[in-house]
């Protein structure tokens, strides 16, 4: 099994981004990981997806704050990734807090 390194961020969605729904919250945060260029962990198979999870979904047209599990293959500076997600984010949603799970 390879090794996994988890990054707990915890995000605000609000403005505009309030009316995206949970499947476009998903696209965006994959594609705003996949430009930071760091060691993301995917998923094995046909048609590999960056690797993370959602504790719980919010409601189309609510704001609020949602907390998101990134995996990666190597060990990430959680500033580094604060920086890098942060710019490729867009208006609406932005990060609120970033803890290491494990390592």
């Amino acid at each position: 099994m390879d090794k996994r390194f988890k990054i707990k961020v915890t995000i605000r969605k609000e403005g505009i981004m309030r009316y995206f729904s949970q499947l476009d919250l998903v696209r965006i945060l994959e594609r705003a990981l996949r430009r930071t260029q760091l060691p993301i962990f995917f998923t094995q198979g046909f048609n590999p997806r960056a690797k993370m999870s959602f504790n719980k979904a919010l409601k189309l047209g609510e704001k609020g704050e949602i907390e998101v599990i990134f995996y990666f293959r190597e060990r990430v500076d959680k500033e580094l990734l604060r920086i890098k997600l942060s710019k490729n984010l867009p208006k609406g949603i932005r990060l609120r807090n970033i803890e290491i799970v494990n390592g």
